[in-house]
């Protein structure tokens, strides 16, 4: 008999419980059967194939997915000036009150600066006039009704 340990993630239990039974994962391959010997070959080699398709989608993936540079961002971010009202791409208000080549110091309110890193700096968005509605016009219902 042996004693195996059950592990249950959901509940962050272990016991220590006892198996009559073991099961061999490990096959005999000098029992000198041809047949089990070229299918160990075979699925070596096609694991192999199946990982290199893997990696290269995986690198095609990132080849499209990655960010494009924001051309207009990146020259805001170069045009950045001492009390200019800005927010950050999390939605903080401030006026910047000192510049470093990497960072920004806001001051988000009277006394309270924080730093942040100048690439998630935005300008302040300019509200949009609403678009006026359509008036619909009412049908009368006693004009409906023509005799």
């Amino acid at each position: 008999m042996a004693n195996m340990l059950l592990l249950d993630p959901v509940h962050m239990t272990a016991q220590e419980i006892e198996v009559n039974n073991t099961v061999t994962l490990i096959q005999d391959t000098d029992a000198g059967s041809f047949d089990t010997a070229g299918r160990q070959a075979q699925g070596g080699a096609g694991g192999g194939g199946m990982l290199l398709m893997l990696l290269m989608l995986f690198l095609l993936m990132m080849l499209f997915m990655r960010p494009r540079q924001d051309k207009e961002g990146e020259k805001f971010r170069n045009s950045l000036q001492r009390e200019q009202d800005v927010v950050t791409s999390s939605g903080i208000f401030g006026k910047i009150k000192d510049i470093d080549e990497i960072s920004v110091i806001l001051e988000v309110a009277q006394g309270m600066r924080i730093k942040v890193d100048k690439r998630y700096i935005n300008p302040v968005p300019v509200p949009q006039p609403a678009k006026p509605e359509k008036k619909r016009k009412k049908k009368d219902p006693s004009k409906d009704e023509k005799a």
